[in-house]
């Protein structure tokens, strides 16, 4: 079994929205990167070939991101909701991180096994509440951070 691989950073959402994808290799196929999915904005994730986007209920602010790779991962804890599973296919492995404003350097990272498939599970913390925190914070607090936290498992057979 391999190490279990993982990585984890603030993401600082900008119309409440971070997308997972991979950097492009010179003889890849192409593929749509993450911001050009058709996003579902009903759903809180949508998944699509090789890469992933997230929407959060709060509009702008700092969401911590933990990126694990390896066998199945227990649940992150028991104050966290799954928003679902789907499978992804890892081509580079190289996963980028990003916002609406570029990417995000400390979760950018060679996590993933190139040319392999895995099974993508996304939790969350705190949804249900970010909402009503951050119109109670906005215009007081500079950075609004805390309101939701985001595990995305890539697990492994």
């Amino acid at each position: 079994m391999a190490a279990e691989r993982w990585v984890s950073g603030i993401a600082s959402l900008d119309r409440g929205m971070f997308a997972v994808d991979q950097v492009r290799r010179p003889s890849e196929a192409e593929r749509s990167a993450c911001w050009e999915l058709e996003i579902d904005f009903d759903r809180a994730v949508t998944v699509g070939d090789g890469t992933l986007a997230v929407n959060s209920d709060a509009p702008s602010h700092d969401a911590a991101v933990a990126l694990r790779c390896g066998r199945e991962h227990p649940t992150p804890g028991p104050e966290f909701t799954e928003l679902g599973a789907w499978p992804f296919t890892s081509y580079s492995g190289d996963l980028v991180v990003s916002t609406i404003d570029g990417p995000e350097p400390e979760l950018c990272k060679q996590l993933l096994d190139a040319d392999r498939k895995y099974r993508v599970r996304v939790w969350a913390k705190g949804r249900d509440t970010a909402r009503d925190a951050f119109e109670r914070l906005q215009g007081e607090v500079y950075p609004i951070t805390g309101l939701e936290e985001y595990v995305i498992d890539f697990e492994t057979p």
